[in-house]
C-alpha cells in the first residue's frame, strides 16, 4: 500500500473518473495555511492534472496514490501527518517526467532569451513589454514557455482583435482556470486575483496590439483593458510578460495613456531582433536532418533567403515541414531537393489560385 494511503478513508471520491472541479480560488485558499514547499508540492499535480484534463484517477496513478487521496487532499482534509504526504508526493513529484516533446519548437538563442525574461519577470514580479516583427517565432516560444513552466505556475492569454472589456476578462479568467459561468463580474475578478495570486505566477498576455486595433479614436477600451492588467499586478503581485508586434511600440509612444500606470511600475521594454541569427536559422535546418546549407545548394539558399526576408522563421518552418512530408511520402531520406520540390508545388498553386 502506498504510504499516502494509510490514513485514506474508505470512501469513494465525488470525482472519481472525472475531472475534479476544486476551483482553483478555492483551492489555493485550502493550502495558504501550508509552508511554501508543501503548497508547491500539492500545486503542482492539481494544477497538472488540470492542464491535462486528466482525470482525478489518472492522476492518482500517475503521483502513486489513490482518488479518494487526492480528493481529499485537495478539499484541504489532510489529516494528521501533512508532512508524510506532501513528502511522498514531492517524492513523486521528483520522479515524475514527460516525454511529451514539442515538435514546432526548436531551442533558438531568441527562445533562451524570452525564457530568461520570462524567468526574471516572474523572480522579480515586474512588468515587461516585449514587441517585435511578425513570424520570428514569439508565440511558439511563448506557448512553449507556458508548457514547460506551468502546473499552475503561468498563465498564458492570447489576445483578439476587437476584444470587449468583459471578453477580455473573461478570457484571462477561463486561462487560469477561473469559471466564468454564473459568476457576477466582480466575483470572477476576485477569484482571478486570488489564483494570480498565489505561488509565484506569471501571466502571459501574448498579441496585446490587437487590443488597440480596430478602434474610434474616441474608444478607451484598451485603456480599460491595460488599466486591469495593471490592477492584476498591484492586487496580486504577479510578473506580468506583455507580447505585440512592433506596432505595440507604436502604441507606447502614441497611446501612453493606454499603458501609462504599467509602464509607471518599473516596466521593463524590450524590442526582439527583427532577424533570426544565422546560428538559429542552423538550427531550424538541422532540426529536420538537412546539411548546412553552402554554396552547393545555391537554389535552396536562395530560397530560404526569400522566406526569410518576407515572411520569417513561421513561414520556414511551415516550408521545412512540407519538405519532410514530400520525403515521408516518397521514403526517401529527407534532402534539399524535397524542400525545392514541396515550394514549387506549393508555389504554383499559389500562383494558379491568383
Amino acid at each position: 500500500m502506498n504510504q499516502l494511503d494509510n490514513d485514506a478513508p474508505a470512501l469513494t471520491s465525488v470525482y472519481h473518473n472525472a475531472n475534479y472541479n476544486v476551483a482553483p480560488d478555492q483551492f489555493e485558499k485550502v493550502i495558504a495555511g501550508l509552508n511554501e514547499p508543501q503548497q508547491e508540492t500539492l500545486r503542482f499535480w492539481y494544477f497538472l492534472g488540470k492542464d491535462r484534463g486528466w482525470s482525478l484517477t489518472k492522476l492518482a496513478k500517475i503521483c502513486g496514490t489513490s482518488s479518494a487521496t487526492l480528493s481529499r487532499v485537495f478539499r484541504g482534509d489532510y489529516g494528521a501527518d501533512v508532512a508524510t504526504l506532501c513528502a511522498a508526493l514531492a517524492k513523486a513529484r521528483d520522479n515524475f517526467a514527460e516525454s511529451v516533446n514539442n515538435p514546432d519548437f526548436i531551442p533558438t538563442s531568441l527562445a533562451n532569451r524570452v525564457f530568461r525574461i520570462c524567468d526574471r519577470t516572474r523572480a522579480l514580479s515586474t512588468v515587461t513589454i516585449m514587441w517585435g516583427v511578425m513570424g520570428i517565432g514569439k508565440t511558439t516560444v511563448l506557448q512553449e514557455y507556458k508548457r514547460q513552466n506551468n502546473h499552475g505556475r503561468t498563465v498564458y492569454l492570447r489576445c483578439s482583435p476587437g476584444m470587449t472589456f468583459v471578453q477580455f476578462v473573461t478570457s484571462l479568467a477561463s486561462a487560469a482556470g477561473v469559471a466564468s459561468k454564473k459568476q457576477t463580474h466582480l466575483r470572477m475578478r476576485e477569484k482571478l486575483f486570488t489564483v494570480l495570486g498565489a505561488g509565484n505566477r506569471l501571466l502571459i498576455v501574448d498579441e496585446l496590439h490587437q487590443l488597440f486595433l480596430r478602434r474610434s479614436q474616441n474608444d478607451i477600451t484598451p485603456v480599460l483593458q491595460c488599466e486591469f492588467l495593471r490592477e492584476i499586478y498591484d492586487r496580486a503581485n504577479c510578473g506580468e510578460v506583455l507580447v505585440g508586434t512592433k506596432a505595440l511600440e507604436r502604441h507606447l509612444i502614441d497611446q501612453k495613456e493606454a499603458l501609462a500606470q504599467l509602464l509607471d511600475r518599473g516596466t521593463m521594454q524590450i524590442s526582439l531582433p527583427e532577424k533570426p541569427s544565422a546560428k538559429d536559422v542552423k538550427a531550424f535546418i538541422s532540426n529536420y536532418g538537412l546539411p548546412e546549407l553552402d554554396e552547393r545548394q545555391p537554389e535552396a539558399s536562395a530560397i530560404v533567403s526569400d522566406i526569410l526576408k518576407s515572411s520569417g522563421l513561421r513561414m520556414l518552418t511551415l516550408r521545412l515541414r512540407d519538405g519532410a512530408t514530400t520525403a515521408a511520402k516518397a521514403a526517401e531520406t529527407y534532402t534539399w531537393s524535397h524542400f525545392i520540390s514541396a515550394f514549387k508545388a506549393i508555389s504554383t498553386l499559389g500562383a494558379k489560385s491568383a
